[in-house]
């Protein structure tokens, strides 16, 4: 009884270990994909004169963007709850960005805040969907 309970309570940790790689690993190559867009937005900037009030805007679409491609990544490396697991990445994503909003001495929660988030959020459960999508359309290939 005592074999079973450990081995049970092994495979329990060894699942939320895999779960936690899986995040790890889906993060890092969110926060790529987001800094090659706010490089590749820096260098536009540089280049063309962008409007003040645009920045924002773009800088919601890039972190949307990679919200969604990380999403995908977790969805493909866990194979199951794609939009769970997407609504999870932009959970995580919202409340770093909220994290480093803090640290900055912003304190009032906004209506744009209000707005990335919910984009956050949409494109992170977006993004698991599509990876179990094209999961499942792999499959059918096959």
């Amino acid at each position: 009884m005592q074999k079973q309970k450990r081995n049970a309570q092994r495979a329990q940790n060894g699942a939320m270990m895999q779960l936690a790689a899986h995040t790890a690993v889906s993060m890092i190559g969110g926060f790529a994909v987001a800094a090659l867009l706010f490089s590749g937005l820096a260098a536009l900037r540089c280049k063309v004169d962008i409007a003040p009030q645009l920045l924002s805007p773009l800088s919601t679409a890039a972190l949307s963007l990679a919200a969604l491609l990380a999403g995908f990544f977790f969805a493909v490396l866990r194979k199951e709850k794609g939009l769970l697991y997407g609504l999870l990445i932009g959970i995580i994503f919202y409340a770093i960005l909220w994290i480093a909003a803090l640290a900055r001495g912003q304190m009032e929660f906004s209506s744009l805040s209000a707005i990335k988030g919910m984009a956050l959020l949409c494109s992170g459960a977006i993004g698991g969907s599509l990876g179990i999508m094209t999961r499942d359309r792999r499959r059918r290939i096959r």
